[in-house]
């Protein structure tokens, strides 16, 4: 995956499902995110990003918008608003993951050091705000909804005589997925005919296919492996339920999707995710790691169509902020007072 000339960026979906808007202020800005090709070597992002400094060198670009979040996206991102910085040019922070505060407390005084350099930071909730302005101490922080798709909803895709839940997202034991087979494997015998569960993700897809495969489950969970596109339109219209019982998160795009869909989520109390899921409204709650909890509210909202229909309703009307003409309007909030007049 190459990146497109700073001068005719439009608006695209990475592959973690994140959509930039790129398109604002052509000419006046770039927006970096940390897509998976620039992972693995330094040497290959600094290839990738070649047309990156002549950028730095003219007088057009005004400001730097760099996407990231943790781990080694923050250590790739670094390099960029340093030499931002050192180019003279105003620099917009971005954060994602819901991994930030424990990276943070692990690498305090580099965290400080870069993110006190820039000139803005975008945050996606209000509570992240929060976090860093207090504990960071960052001056300037605003909060930019996540972007999504407009919705190609087709409900006459679903089976009424079949509730299906759907999880979108990593493959690991911080989303919860895990602790969702248990579940799946405990009460396998009620749910069969009844319910099943589509996943999708990548991840450490040979631990799931063989949990799935040895616990003899296929006739209630299918694993979808990475969607995007037509494909992932098609699961999030075939579903009745959007769960996502993770014990870390930022604001999940994975979430909003699904309202966007009419769905009702189930998912816990972590992150952001309570100042876009009202518990009773959009969806159900519940504690990080309590099967039984995550069990309860599988099966209220399973076997209660009508509350399904309800939550979707408020879902749906809760997405669109999202919407990208709502977005832009936020990102220009915040480009603006950077801007020469």
């Amino acid at each position: 995956m190459n990146l497109p000339p700073y001068d005719d960026i439009k608006i695209r979906e990475t592959q973690d499902g994140k959509l930039e808007v790129l398109d604002i202020l052509r000419h006046r800005f770039v927006s970096l995110t940390p897509e998976e090709w620039v992972r693995q070597h330094f040497v290959h992002f600094l290839v990738e990003c070649k047309g990156y400094p002549k950028g730095l060198l003219g007088n057009e670009i005004e400001i730097i918008h760099v996407h990231g979040a943790s781990k080694g996206s923050f250590v790739r991102k670094a390099i960029i608003i340093l030499l931002s910085k050192w180019s003279g040019k105003k620099v917009v922070y971005h954060i994602h993951g819901g991994g930030f505060k424990d990276f943070t407390k692990n690498h305090p005084k580099t965290v400080t050091y870069i993110l006190k350099r820039c000139d803005t930071l975008v945050a996606l909730s209000e509570s992240w705000k929060d976090y860093f302005i207090q504990e960071i101490g960052c001056k300037d922080v605003k909060v930019v909804p996540n972007i999504m798709n407009v919705p190609h909803e087709d409900h006459r895709k679903r089976d009424p005589h079949l509730c299906t839940l759907l999880f979108l997202g990593k493959i690991c034991d911080e989303k919860g997925i895990f602790d969702l087979m248990d579940i799946m494997e405990e009460h396998a015998d009620d749910y069969k005919n009844h319910l099943r569960l589509l996943i999708a993700g990548i991840g450490d897809s040979e631990r799931l296919t063989n949990f799935i495969k040895e616990k003899k489950l296929e006739n209630i969970v299918s694993f979808k492996g990475w969607v995007s596109g037509q494909e992932k339109e098609d699961l999030l219209n075939i579903s009745d339920i959007f769960i996502l019982p993770s014990y870390y998160e930022g604001v999940p795009i994975s979430i909003l999707e699904a309202y966007s869909y009419h769905l009702p989520v189930i998912a816990s109390g972590v992150g952001g995710i309570p100042e876009i899921l009202a518990d009773g409204i959009e969806g159900i709650i519940v504690p990080p790691g309590d099967k039984d909890k995550l069990h309860e509210a599988i099966a209220i909202l399973a076997n209660s169509p009508s509350m399904r229909l309800e939550m979707g309703q408020s879902a749906y009307k809760r997405s669109l902020s999202h919407l990208p003409s709502n977005v832009e309007a936020s990102l220009m909030n915040v480009y603006s007072p950077l801007l020469t007049p």
